[in-house]
């Protein structure tokens, strides 16, 4: 390095620990702030003293690290020490730190930030020096590459037990997680549970008298819930109000029941951890279809091991690994018929019998998924005749599911007398009750069923794409599909579009249940996009955004997790409020996100332009991969840039402000002259507002409670 160089160095360094200095004292001191005295104590021998110890320091890692780095990978040390300067930029974001101060709530919130800035810095310094090693020296990392070819190398078997293995230990933990933190059964999971019990303890499905003794006590707690009523979730039959059939179909029912047995010899979070992860195993058997069918596809051990774990591991898949509801199963079940069907790999008359069985199980898991299920048949018959010249062999695939058809309408008629599937969801149909139904389904809106549509993708409480966008480049990668495999094109959008059809044009949405529930079963077929995108993609920007989209996924199923009460964000037509909660905590007080972001709810959105910005830009995101044909070389200056950019966003959203949002409002008038503002979202979950100001707190834990007054207390 030049003199000037150092120089320049050495003075910015001086300035860094003087950032670094000022973060220690402040952080030190915060301990004993409070709201009416929050004033920095400054001691010109303490800060001297942090100030120096910091900058010496400083000098001898940058030193060091640069010796270290020039011997290894038989660099000049010049160079050496002018990376290490670059790559210790991040630092300056702490000469921020006394504009935290300026806006200060209570002590917590300001360390909080301050905690945040600190291990922002130090990740950006990181991913600095990491890009700057991969650049210069990636056949120096013999070890690592040792490691992972000890991997590689052993049998296929083995690998299959240990991602399995890996999987399963990852779902129950979060489980355990989500059932500490006091998660118990929502949405639609008491109803499948109580179906559960029945054909347990009854050996039927008929809920009548199950709901009159309140048998769904068998699985929550009644000291928790003694004033717990569960409404009626089902229609009456044929015979008569003493016989009450679930809407929700038995399949997942009887998957569940083995651990239902066993979960009834405990009690409290004991039995709910066993009932809430009973489902987890398909989510691990799903995510090793993935990886089979990658390795078999593209024969690239690290893509294939690349995608298992982003799409096992982050929304939707972590989520329903650990709830109970039937999209997994079915995501597991066509996934491997498709991969089966799919492959060049002989089919023994077995396979033919085993696979039309599989496919007809589909009728028993919710009458929704006839729209897979007839889709998928004609698919798979098609593949067998022409690619595995069935012929005879046909009549065995078509054996199961064709006796699965007439039983399931069978069951129908013995239940409500009636062969219209649409018995289930609405009881006895009568012809006046098929015309009223008729009448109604019609006389929805076009613009209501398109924006359903979107919402799947796009709303900021239950879409897709907010929640894991890794799922955006599955767009791209069904362009690759297109280019390589019209046919698989077309298989995949004749097996899915009828399915998300359906549910729009009924306009229907998903419930209390985590994000992307109606797009779950259908997630194999967009992580095979995102393969297609992993193994053809020549762009090395779109590379970047990608891996950067992945680790966005998994920070963003990793706070889901720290706060469970952020996954259940209904759009059915009683919310009426945008905000999605996770979006709401990403917010501070002086910067409220939502109204930044798509939303679809069941209100006029003719006029929300958000909405109008992110289509626009996801489509020329797509145009931009489909027509740009030069190469974008990614150079350090990028990362760099990119890392300022970054470290900027997140310390306006996370540092700079307290991170209480006043939102949402509900006004309390004690007289017609004095009213007051309680803000409902800090205080968490647990608490009721009366309307004199009394406030309920349901649960035994800390509230914070903000409110604010035009007039003066």
């Amino acid at each position: 390095m030049k003199k000037n160089e150092i120089l320049l160095a050495l003075v910015s360094f001086f300035l860094f620990s003087a950032g670094i200095a000022f973060y220690l004292t402040l952080y030190f001191q915060s301990s004993h702030f409070s709201i009416l005295n929050h004033s920095l104590s400054f001691n010109p021998l303490i800060f001297s003293l942090f100030l120096l110890t910091v900058y010496l320091f400083f000098v001898l890692a940058w030193l060091l690290l640069a010796r270290w780095e020039a011997r290894f990978f038989g660099l000049n040390k010049s160079s050496c020490l002018w990376q290490g300067f670059l790559a210790s930029w991040p630092f300056s974001f702490f000469l921020l730190t006394p504009f935290c101060l300026q806006h200060y709530l209570t002590r917590e919130d300001l360390q909080a930030r301050l905690k945040f800035l600190a291990i922002a810095v130090l990740l950006a310094t990181i991913y600095l020096k990491l890009i700057e090693w991969n650049r210069i020296g990636k056949r120096k990392f013999y070890f690592l590459e040792k490691w992972e070819a000890r991997f590689f190398g052993i049998s296929l078997k083995k690998k299959l037990v240990i991602l399995f293995l890996v999987a399963f230990f990852i779902y129950n933990l979060c489980t355990f997680l989500l059932v500490s933190r006091g998660v118990s059964f929502s949405g639609d999971e008491p109803n499948y549970l109580l179906t559960t019990h029945s054909l347990l303890r009854d050996k039927d499905i008929n809920l009548a008298n199950n709901y009159a003794r309140r048998d769904y006590f068998s699985f929550y707690s009644r000291e928790e819930h003694p004033r717990l009523r569960l409404g009626i979730y089902g229609q009456y039959g044929r015979k008569g109000k003493s016989y009450i059939y679930p809407i929700n179909l038995p399949g997942i029912s009887v998957l569940i029941l083995p651990y239902y047995w066993v979960s009834q010899n405990f009690k409290g979070k004991i039995l709910t951890f066993i009932l809430k992860g009973s489902l987890s195993i398909w989510a691990v058997l799903l995510g090793l279809q993935l990886y089979l069918f990658a390795r078999e596809r593209w024969k690239r051990e690290r893509l294939s091991l690349a995608l298992w774990f982003l799409y096992s591991f982050s929304t939707p898949i972590l989520f329903y690994a650990i709830h109970l509801y039937p999209e997994i199963p079915l995501a597991f079940l066509s996934f491997y018929i498709w991969r089966k069907i799919s492959s060049p790999a002989h089919l023994s008359l077995f396979h033919y019998l085993f696979l039309g069985f599989l496919l007809s199980t589909f009728f028993w898991f919710g009458l929704k998924y006839n729209f897979i299920f007839w889709p998928l048949l004609g698919v798979s018959v098609f593949l067998l005749l022409k690619n595995h010249k069935a012929r005879g062999k046909i009549f065995f695939f078509l054996l199961f599911p064709f006796l699965s058809f007439f039983l399931f309408y069978y069951f129908i008629y013995s239940l409500y007398g009636t062969l219209s599937p649409i018995s289930v969801y609405e009881g006895i149909m009568t012809p006046e009750k098929t015309e009223a139904f008729k009448a109604a389904v019609l006389e929805l809106p076009l613009l209501s069923r398109i924006e359903t549509f979107l919402d799947y993708f796009l709303d900021q409480r239950d879409g897709l794409l907010l929640y894991s966008p890794i799922y955006l480049f599955t767009f791209l990668g069904f362009i690759e599909i297109f280019r390589r495999t019209k046919r698989d094109f077309a298989f995949f959008l004749l097996i899915s579009l009828p399915f998300l059809f359906n549910y729009a044009f009924f306009t229907h949405r998903q419930g209390y249940s985590p994000q992307a529930r109606i797009l779950t079963p259908l997630s194999w077929i967009a992580a095979i996009g995102i393969g297609y995108f992993l193994a053809y993609n020549q762009k090395k920007l779109y590379s970047f955004l990608f891996w950067f989209s992945g680790l966005v996924s998994l920070a963003f199923a990793f706070v889901l997790l720290r706060n469970p009460m952020f996954l259940y964000q209904p759009t059915t037509h009683e919310f009426t409020s945008r905000a999605g909660d996770f979006f709401i905590s990403l917010s501070n007080l002086h910067f409220f996100l939502p109204p930044f972001l798509p939303s679809f709810i069941k209100v006029k959105n003719i006029g929300y332009l958000p909405n109008y910005f992110w289509i626009l830009a996801i489509g020329a995101f797509i145009l931009f991969y489909i027509f740009v044909k030069g190469k974008i070389i990614l150079k350090y200056a990028f990362h760099l840039c990119f890392v300022f950019l970054l470290l900027g966003s997140l310390f306006y959203l996370r540092s700079l402000y307290p991170r209480t949002v006043l939102y949402p409002t509900q006004t309390v008038s004690y007289s017609p002259q004095k009213a007051m503002g309680f803000y409902l979202f800090p205080m968490g979950g647990g608490v009721v507002l009366k309307n004199l100001g009394e406030l309920y707190l349901h649960k035994e834990k800390s509230y914070k409670i903000l409110f604010s007054s035009k007039t003066k207390l």
